[in-house]
């Protein structure tokens, strides 16, 4: 799945991996999470709901609500990804089948098959899975403290992380401040070929007093040992070149249903109706 087209779906995908690093700091909660986490990547199939928005001063400038089926034994899947900005709009669907990842826009009877010829396949990944995991574990230990688990009526868990001001960690809010700072620089850095499938949010271009104010995890897990839902939210302000203030707002949620249940029917694709889209890597 490349990065640049699937920009968003990537970018929830990093705010999760965020959400394993905020979480991680306390013994119980952050081994329940985790073996969550591996249980429900064991599944064989799912059906997912992702929802994202960003805002800055109450102000909409993008969302994205996208629906996910998955089928690993079967190595078929469908997402249809629904995306605007303040001006445009987009339907876009995509699919996984006979190893490679096809997108058809709506409104273009053209399916897209994506170059994954420079994917990261077998141990490689594994071993950066490894480093990363343990590499969240050191980062995150003195966040302890801040960790709640409940129990839940369903007789499964419910766990927290809410952070605000001088709760959150200097490392996390360095790195998250820079991260806003220069998320500007994304706009104009894709491959011109790919465009038209990523609507781009516009950005405010933060340059100083820039603070992490907020961020609010939760994940709430089944009996059965799954993820059934993740939010996030996270509130940054700053200031502009002009010296404007700014209170942005990101927010994610990911409902997780029909464990080992999902069927994912596989699309006719003609021959004759596909283009293989190139694809920079270098960006």
């Amino acid at each position: 799945m490349n990065k640049k087209n699937l920009a968003v779906i990537g970018l929830s995908g990093a705010i999760l991996l965020g959400s394993v690093y905020s979480i991680s700091a306390n013994t119980s909660g952050y081994e329940l999470y985790k073996s969550a986490l591996k249980e429900t990547h064991k599944a064989d199939s799912t059906t997912m709901k992702i929802s994202f928005t960003l805002e800055d001063n109450e102000k909409p400038l993008f969302s994205m609500n996208s629906l996910m089926k998955a089928d690993v034994e079967q190595q078929v899947s469908s997402i249809s990804t629904d995306l605007a900005n303040e001006t445009e709009t987009s339907h876009m669907n995509l699919f996984k089948q006979d190893g490679d990842w096809f997108v058809k826009k709506e409104g273009n009877d053209i399916f897209f098959k994506m170059d994954s010829s420079k994917k990261i396949h077998g141990k490689g990944n594994l071993e950066l899975q490894d480093d990363l995991e343990n590499l969240i574990d050191v980062m995150t230990k003195n966040l302890q403290q801040q960790i709640t688990v409940d129990e839940n009526k369903k007789g499964g868990q419910t766990i927290e992380l809410d952070l605000t001001g001088k709760e959150i960690p200097l490392t996390a809010n360095a790195l998250s401040s820079l991260l806003i700072k220069h998320a500007v620089l994304l706009q104009d850095s894709g491959n011109q070929e790919v465009s038209e499938f990523h609507i781009k949010p516009t950005i405010p271009e933060l340059d100083h007093d820039i603070t992490v104010k907020q961020i609010n995890i939760s994940a709430m897990v089944n009996k059965a040992n799954y993820v059934d839902q993740q939010t996030v939210k996270m509130v940054v302000t700053g200031k502009d070149k002009q010296d404007q203030a700014h209170e942005i707002v990101l927010r994610l949620k990911l409902d997780v249903s029909e464990y080992n249940h999902t069927t994912v029917a596989p699309v006719q694709i003609p021959t004759e109706k596909v283009e293989v889209l190139k694809m920079n890597h270098g960006q």
